[in-house]
């Protein structure tokens, strides 16, 4: 069955109102029952229950169980430790990524040398054959003649096979077939980087620090797309974001102020007050340039005298998106002041680490909300901004609403967003107890908000593979020529996709990607959006189809599920039965009628109106499952 016959069997079942209530009941004000509280955490706080494991939520404590997720460190997680050890370029260094980055665009650089100089000799080759083809019928007479001598036939065969090989051999300087290692290493290092997040998230038991991790990589996003970004992306998840989601607001605020990867993203790096440079910092600018395209010392002594001056991006995203809100009443002159602090905060040229330069810094009082900065502060205006706005009660509140629209609704109560900011505020940005006052509190079990959200295409395709019980395996039948993790990195990063289009099989990233979301390539600083309705209508339906048929029927090339395990022992000829407890174990609550019909009346074999439902035989297990993946009621979280 396709993709569109199954859209539209799954349409009329209500596919496109995802957005709307769940059941008659959310309505009513019904309150969950403890096996929906356990799906609803399992849902909201990860990325889905595995087979049995609503369950055993339901069995161990809801409360329990959130308390245990708010303490990760107290769970083992080795064999997922492991998995993530296993991959090789995220292993290594900063520097060592930085280095590989100004050796891709080294070798880049080199092949479209060659290619130009190629592109001359052919036109070279071109004009002399043109000449030579004009004496080709003057000889043609004499040829004919020459056909009589002795041994003429002897003598062109050998000139042919001579001019054969010479045309085959590989010129000096030739543009190599494929891209070299060199190329290929924060490439690999990108595609590794969405693996691990992968494999955290369908196998890691520390559900909540996987969604956390994803939460605020989002709120302080960085576009990999941008210049040496791209090899800065693998440090800044795992050296910035990951290490910070459990303690203070205030620290996680510094840390990505910092990140080489924040600052080349929104320009700050290069951000100074203006003045004439000397020749060492002349030097030092083109040094950083040259690093940041892979260019030759003559290519950077070439470059133009650089200039200094103020650069705003990281000022004004600073208070617009990381902090404060764009309704937090702060003017154009406080987003120059902020600029103003942080001029120097740079990069070291050698290491590609966060620098202050002092000669950078404007040193002139400043004034950021009315606060006053002293002349001369250094380094220090820039940390008394990021304490300024990481305490400022529109930042509670900012962070507040972002955390309610991701866990709980796209337009959450206004109410929870107050006891929320409040618990920040009063912690002092203590974001453990701020996520606790969260999901402990009553509204976020509210039965109107059961369902009530629509998954991404990360969480959409995440909580398949932990629904239907998945491993990953070996890839097969993916072009040699570009390694598997390079060619998902340039699907991530918008490149490369005729290559991906021809794979016999895709991986789960590439679907991830074909379904909309190609994480870390998002390009405006806002991040993914956390409404909803961003990922609701009919192409987006379609393609999550195609993924669910593919997931089921053993064509994603790195993972196999095992739909046997949702039966929970029962019979599976039977369609009523096995839709029945697939059912159970995929949602809390029994499908709609509307929903079951559908799934029924395509999975059934040799059925007829006539027949009872209990005779109707199962004529496709994996076909079931992927019809139940593609369910409005698995949409949801």
């Amino acid at each position: 069955m396709n993709a569109l016959k199954l859209a539209g069997a799954i349409v009329v079942a209500g596919w496109l109102g995802l957005v709307g209530p769940v059941t008659a009941r959310a309505a009513e004000g019904t309150p969950l029952t403890e096996r929906e509280k356990a799906a609803h955490v399992l849902n909201r706080l990860g990325y889905g229950p595995r087979p049995g494991e609503v369950d055993q939520v339901e069995k161990f404590g809801v409360e329990n169980w959130i308390r245990r997720q708010l303490s990760p460190e107290k769970i083992p997680d080795t064999s997922v430790m492991a998995m993530v050890d296993e991959l090789t370029y995220i292993q290594k260094t900063p520097k060592e990524l930085a280095d590989a980055y100004r050796a891709e665009i080294r070798a880049r650089q080199q092949n479209q040398r060659a290619k130009a100089a190629e592109g001359k000799a052919a036109e070279a080759a071109k004009m002399n054959t043109d000449a030579d083809s004009a004496m080709a019928d003057t000889m043609m007479s004499a040829e004919k003649t020459d056909d009589k001598k002795p041994g003429a036939q002897k003598r062109r065969k050998a000139a042919a096979e001579e001019a054969a090989t010479a045309s085959s051999a590989k010129p000096a300087g030739a543009v190599p077939s494929g891209p070299s290692e060199e190329e290929l290493v924060v490439a690999q290092a990108l595609g590794e980087l969405h693996h691990a997040k992968l494999t955290r998230a369908v196998f890691s038991d520390r559900q909540l620090e996987q969604v956390l991790v994803d939460f605020w990589f989002n709120h302080f996003n960085v576009d990999a797309r941008k210049q040496q970004v791209r090899a800065m992306v693998v440090s800044y998840e795992q050296d910035v974001i990951r290490p910070n989601v459990w303690g203070n607001f205030r620290d996680l605020l510094s840390a990505t102020a910092k990140s080489p990867a924040m600052l080349v993203y929104l320009d700050n790096w290069r951000s100074s007050v203006a003045y004439e440079p000397s020749e060492a910092e002349v030097r030092i600018a083109r040094r950083i340039q040259q690093n940041a395209a892979g260019m030759s010392e003559e290519e950077a002594a070439a470059l133009p005298k650089p200039t200094r001056g103020l650069n705003e991006n990281y000022g004004r995203e600073l208070m617009e998106l990381h902090t404060l809100g764009a309704t937090a009443g702060y003017t154009q002159k406080d987003v120059q002041e902020v600029a103003r602090a942080f001029t120097g905060w740079t990069l070291n040229p050698r290491t590609g680490e966060f620098q202050f330069r002092t000669p950078w810094h404007d040193q002139g009082e400043k004034v950021v909300l009315g606060k006053r900065l002293p002349a001369n502060g250094g380094q220090k205006d820039g940390e008394q901004v990021l304490d300024l706005l990481a305490t400022h009660p529109a930042t509670a509140r900012r962070i507040a609403y972002k955390l309610c629209q991701r866990f709980v609704a796209d337009t959450p109560p206004e109410d929870l967003v107050k006891r929320v900011a409040g618990a920040f505020s009063k912690s002092g940005g203590n974001l453990r107890a701020t996520y606790e006052a969260l999901f402990l509190d009553d509204a976020f079990f509210a039965p109107q908000f059961f369902g009530a959200k629509t998954k991404s295409p990360f969480e959409f395709a995440v909580s398949a593979l932990r629904a239907s019980d998945a491993e990953f395996i070996e890839v097969k039948g993916i072009p040699a020529r570009v390694p598997l993790r390079a060619l998902e990195a340039g699907a991530l990063l918008g490149r490369g996709q005729e290559r991906m289009s021809r794979a016999p099989r895709k991986t789960v990233t590439m679907h991830v990607v074909e379904m909309g979301q190609a994480n870390y390539g998002w390009g405006p600083p806002t991040g993914y959006p956390e409404d909803s309705s961003t990922w609701v209508n009919s192409g987006a339906l379609v393609s999550r189809l195609n993924y669910a048929l593919a997931l089921t029927g053993g064509q994603v090339a790195d993972a196999r599920v095992h739909a046997r395990v949702l039966l929970e022992g029962k019979d599976a000829d039977m369609a009523g039965e096995a839709v029945d407890a697939m059912a159970r174990n995929l949602f809390a609550r029994p499908l709609s009628s509307q929903t079951r019909s559908v799934v029924l009346a395509q999975s059934g074999g040799g059925s007829s109106d006539a027949m009872p439902e209990s005779a109707v035989p199962l004529a496709n297990l994996p076909k079931v499952l992927a019809l139940m993946l593609g369910a409005p009621e698995f949409q949801r979280r």
